[in-house]
């Protein structure tokens, strides 16, 4: 298994979005957790269209915590199942993130409870971190994560924003790497390893059509599984997972 956790430096060009397409590709077993300390739900509200309700996931984490209960013991039962995005893809699992904005300041704690239960989950962990902030990310769960990917745009302003945040974050995980979403648009991905010096683990395309259907729920176009779009998340998914079997394989860790 493997943690890996996303977010993005400054300007946000879908953390959310990529995360849960990422997850719905993913070649292996997934749990998708909503970590975002700006809470919106928008999994819940978007892909699922509202229609699961919203008291499970973290609220309830924090609950268990409270009560000297372990969060491996009761995490299971906090998630829920995200209906494939593809035909014969096997489903993934999603940890709702926080219910209310008030509940975040209270999770200090047991951020490290979090972290201990997702490093026990089989198959692996995507974990949806939102933007990095001034105070940077739960160090307990970068210091759990096998990889820690900078979701980022190509523009300027998403540069300016990864170039304040991304020396701060290398510095406090093991391993850093970005995910170029829209290359080209306008800097090329070889302009943005050449300034950044920074391995470029994946690329997403910039779709905005068909992102809704992932963010909104919106409806599946025609040929949505075959588009340009699916493919690359496919390609994402399968090079980042590739990337971390790599590793594993070299240093002999539990699969």
């Amino acid at each position: 298994m493997a943690i890996i956790v996303l977010a993005s430096a400054g300007h946000a060009p879908g953390v959310t979005t990529t995360a849960l397409g990422l997850a719905l590709t993913w070649p292996r077993e997934v749990l998708l957790v909503d970590a975002d300390r700006t809470p919106t739900q928008a999994v819940l509200a978007g892909y699922l269209r509202g229609e699961r309700p919203g008291q499970h996931g973290l609220g309830r984490l924090l609950q268990a915590v409270r009560e000297r209960r372990g969060v491996d013991e009761v995490i299971d039962g906090e998630t829920l199942e995200l209906p494939p995005l593809l035909a014969g893809a096997r489903p993934a699992r999603f940890l709702p993130g926080f219910p209310h904005p008030g509940i975040v300041g209270l999770f200090g704690a047991a951020w490290a409870d979090l972290a201990g239960a997702l490093s026990a989950t089989e198959g692996d962990v995507l974990v949806d971190a939102g933007r990095v902030g001034a105070d940077g990310l739960p160090d307990a769960l970068v210091t759990a994560a096998d990889l820690v990917l900078v979701v980022t745009g190509s523009s300027l302003v998403s540069l300016a924003g990864l170039r304040l945040y991304l020396p701060a974050l290398a510095e406090q995980a093991s391993e850093t790497a970005l995910l170029l979403v829209g290359s080209g648009r306008p800097y090329s991905r070889a302009e943005v390893q050449q300034q950044f010096a920074t391995t470029i683990a994946a690329e997403v395309e910039h779709h905005p059509g068909h992102a809704a259907v992932l963010s909104d729920g919106a409806p599946v176009p025609r040929r949505f599984a075959e588009s340009s779009y699916v493919r690359s998340l496919r390609v994402a998914a399968a090079s980042i997972s590739g990337r971390l079997e790599a590793a594993r394989e070299l240093i002999g860790a539990r699969r």
